[in-house]
């Protein structure tokens, strides 16, 4: 009998320390950057315009998490203005789930919630409007919905969703696991190979057809040098960092990072979710190039954040 008890407490910690995936990794925004380094990659953007009146639909949630992790409303709130501020964006906000009309108006939906339990007319409404030539930006936890055969519905919308606790992960990851981007990808070309993060991705999600996968965390054993394909299949890899997808007309920009509230304000990771809209509209970054620096410049010209933000204070809406 205490044989068996010691190999059940055995495989427990194991089961733990397999779950764990770097759960203990402290979180910790990037020291600020100089805006001369940002810029190799934001290009010129003085005078770009967009080349036609472009309608977002923001949806959003309760936060439902520590303060500093999934803040769904202080997100909206820091992004939403932004948007409003580029000439010829409108944008419009959803909470939960958008009403048909809302959907009917806009171009381009960015999603940033853990969605409710959708029903199949909610489901059906999300894949037409996909279909007809919606776009989406799916961030973070906006990929989870249970049970599998709900998850299937919504991967036929976003292109990737949680298949369970069984099949798909999550995990804290920091600089010794990059995010390694494809730049052969229309989204990220000029973009470094890999850049480095503090934050938590989910992978081996449920992949509908039509999904690339153009993002992934993997051990800093690989180099920037190594073809994408091969760091994704390198061990240890994890898939489904950021994707594309299309479905009918539409096209999708997803990722599974962007937990953590500091992340939002690291210059990088926001040129990264700048290339994904545009890329989604099928319009030059540039427009949206000075969103990458907007709040988070110093008198230095040093861009970014040193506050963890762990202390905010969360609120149901």
């Amino acid at each position: 009998m205490k044989k068996l008890l010691l190999i059940s407490l055995i495989t427990s910690v194991g089961l733990l320390v397999a779950a764990d995936r770097g759960q203990r990794t402290a979180p910790q925004p990037n020291k600020p950057i100089p805006k001369e380094q940002v810029m190799q990659y934001t290009g010129k953007w003085k005078d770009a315009k967009l080349s036609r009146d472009v309608r977002i639909l923001w949806l959003f949630g309760p936060e439902d998490h520590g303060g500093g992790e999934h803040d769904y409303i202080r997100i909206k709130e820091l992004f939403v203005p932004m948007l409003k501020g580029i000439p010829r964006v409108t944008v419009e906000e959803a909470y939960l789930f958008p009403s048909q009309e809302q959907f009917d108006r806009a171009d381009l939906m960015i999603q940033f919630l853990h969605l409710p339990d959708l029903t199949d007319e909610q489901l059906a409404m999300y894949q037409a409007f996909v279909n007809r030539g919606g776009n989406v930006v799916s961030i973070h936890e906006s990929c989870i919905m249970r049970p599998v055969d709900r998850a299937k519905k919504l991967a036929g919308c976003i292109g990737c969703s949680w298949q369970g606790n069984r099949n798909s992960h999550w995990g804290k990851f920091s600089h010794d696991h990059p995010l390694f981007l494809k730049t052969e990808h229309p989204a990220f070309a000029g973009l470094p190979k890999s850049v480095r993060l503090n934050d938590e991705s989910y992978w081996s999600l449920l992949q509908a057809e039509n999904v690339e996968v153009i993002g992934t965390i993997a051990p800093q054993s690989n180099r920037d040098d190594t073809p994408f394909a091969d760091i994704l299949k390198s061990k240890g890899a994890r898939s489904e960092a950021f994707w594309t997808y299309t479905s009918g007309k539409g096209r999708v920009f997803g990722t599974t990072t962007g937990h953590y509230t500091y992340t939002y304000f690291d210059p990088m990771y926001r040129l990264i979710l700048l290339r994904g809209i545009a890329w989604c509209l099928k319009e030059d970054p540039a427009p949206f190039m000075p969103l990458v620096f907007q709040g988070i410049t110093n008198e230095d010209g040093l861009v970014g954040t040193t506050d963890k933000m762990m202390n905010y204070r969360n609120r149901r809406k």
